[in-house]
């Protein structure tokens, strides 16, 4: 099939990622001192808490959560077709200080999946969506509705989970039975926001809208196994077993390689510039629109 320039230049000109905080995966630039602007919710019926409430001088924001992976087996040993799904109450900025939230929630919601091989230590996202949520009140851990309180209220953004092929970018890495690596680091890689609702939810330092060429980094720095869930020591929260989508009772290694997570980290938006942003979609990719670019310029 011929590759057309001008589907090529849009797809390269929309295509953004989230990424990890580490220089060596990162493929953007990191935007500093931005807003979160609640105020824009609250012409919203019972959204009268966040009138004139706008957060400024934000580097990146912190996160606290959990998630459970489902690991199927495929006809290859030790290699398996996963599913994640993951609740995020996100708090602060700038690691360690309060975000203004107007008394309500910021949290985040994320279906993935994944291949998983054990034999060489790594997994890689296939797809997914991570959604960030505002809630007027304060509802997460108190309840099994709404995925543990994370999908109360308004979602103010949606980005899609790209598959990148390498645990650097888009992945993490496991131990033999499934289980996150030692302070094991996990990072999405996303595509363009499909939803930014209001349009204004997120501003530049100056007060400015964003474009689309901006990414949420989504790293879990701290990915380990809730040992809660363990069959013989079972502590785990019913509700955030409920929340998740399991049944009651579901403990760690039931049925197979299958765990509940705990996850702690950061987001940052970060600008995706061209060539970097496609080169974590494929060498091939990167250089046919490399070359379309420099064609168009002579």
């Amino acid at each position: 099939m011929k590759l057309q320039k001008k589907s090529l230049l849009a797809s390269l000109a929309t295509a953004v990622v989230l990424v990890g905080m580490s220089t060596s995966a990162s493929a953007g630039i990191d935007i500093t001192n931005w807003q979160l602007n609640l105020n824009s919710l609250s012409g919203q019926p019972g959204y009268s808490n966040v009138a004139n409430v706008l957060d400024s001088g934000i580097n990146n924001l912190s996160f606290g959560g959990e998630s459970y992976v489902t690991n199927t087996p495929t006809t290859q040993q030790g290699i398996y077709t996963s599913t994640d799904v993951g609740v995020f109450d996100i708090t602060q900025k700038n690691g360690g200080v309060p975000l203004n939230l107007g008394g309500g929630q910021l949290t985040a919601y994320f279906t993935g999946t994944d291949l998983t091989n054990t034999n060489t230590g790594v997994f890689t996202f296939q797809g997914g969506t991570f959604s960030v949520y505002y809630n007027p009140t304060m509802v997460y851990g108190t309840t099994s509705a709404n995925n543990y309180g994370s999908t109360a209220g308004t979602m103010i953004a949606t980005f899609s989970v790209a598959n990148t092929g390498n645990p650097n970018t888009s992945g993490g890495f496991i131990n033999p039975n499934g289980t996150p690596a030692s302070n094991g680091q996990v990072t999405v890689t996303g595509q363009a926001p499909t939803t930014l609702t209001p349009s204004n939810i997120f501003l530049d330092s100056n007060g400015n809208l964003f474009n689309q060429n901006i990414l949420l980094s989504f790293v879990t720095t701290n990915a380990s196994e809730d040992l809660s869930a363990n069959k013989s020591s079972y502590t785990i929260d019913p509700n955030l077993v409920a929340g998740l989508g399991q049944a009651p009772g579901t403990y760690n290694g039931q049925g197979g390689p299958n765990y509940f997570i705990q996850n702690g980290g950061q987001f940052k938006l970060q600008y995706a510039p061209e060539p970097m942003t496609v080169a974590l979609f494929g060498a091939g990719l990167l250089a046919m629109g490399w070359s379309l670019r420099r064609r168009s310029n002579v």
